[in-house]
């Protein structure tokens, strides 16, 4: 009776193992199979954790029309695209969304402006997005506006036009593309609009000054809009055109 208690308790134990083994390396599996798929980075690529990109997979478009001010001259009328997508899986500043604006119908249509929130630290409370531009002295950042520099219409080979009148000189004129320096982007994201402001700053060599572009800007969701090729213009700093 006594050897066959001790057998039943000896198979228990070996049962018992067994089980505990079994749960070991299911847990195992759970955590590498966690770590091969992390639930975050799913759930980004998805859009779920992004409330402003609900009801749709990749990115949101709006068309914008843009009025402001540009070295104390005001301007309205000109138009950019904006486009707001998912996170990037590596991301420099950990910002939840990625921005990316563009002049339109051409990338560098006058008076318009380029952003990309990559190189900005971005906060974002329910649906408003407030993006700063960070300088660093190592790696050049990738934002500017164009604007048409009254020093421009100064050059020699505008005194012909401009004696043919100054709406007629500003035509034919090549806009000035700024790099910027510093910056601010504001915007308010509904399903239906989006407003903001803009402000940015850089240096124009043409006019030998720090040149400040600020704008408000409103828009409506668009649909596979893309730029146009680049007009030519007058690049900041070599004086070609």
């Amino acid at each position: 009776m006594e050897l066959a208690l001790l057998q039943i308790e000896k198979t228990g134990s070996i049962t018992a193992m067994k089980n505990m083994a079994r749960n070991f390396i299911i847990g195992i599996l759970i955590i590498l199979g966690s770590g091969l798929f992390p639930v975050n980075i799913m759930a980004e690529n998805l859009g779920t954790d992004n409330p402003l990109l609900e009801n749709t997979e990749f990115q949101k478009q709006y068309l914008l029309q843009l009025s402001g001010t540009v070295m104390n001259e005001t301007f309205s009328g000109s138009q950019a695209l904006l486009t707001l997508m998912p996170p990037a899986i590596v991301s420099k500043y950990n910002n939840p969304y990625q921005i990316v604006i563009e002049g339109f119908p051409q990338k560098n249509s006058r008076n318009s402006f380029f952003w990309r929130s990559e190189d900005t630290e971005m906060t974002a409370i329910a649906n408003e997005i407030t993006c700063n531009i960070k300088r660093t002295p190592i790696k050049e950042i990738p934002f500017y506006f164009i604007f048409l520099s009254p020093e421009a219409l100064r050059h020699p080979g505008m005194h012909m036009a401009a004696l043919e009148g100054e709406k007629f000189a500003m035509k034919v004129a090549l806009p000035t593309i700024v790099p910027v320096t510093s910056g601010r982007l504001k915007l308010r994201i509904h399903s239906n609009t989006v407003s903001g402001t803009v402000w940015m700053k850089g240096y124009d060599p043409l006019e030998k000054a720090f040149v400040l572009y600020s704008a408000r800007l409103y828009g409506k969701p668009s649909y596979h809009l893309k730029p146009n090729l680049e007009k030519k213009l007058t690049e900041a700093g070599s004086g070609k055109q």
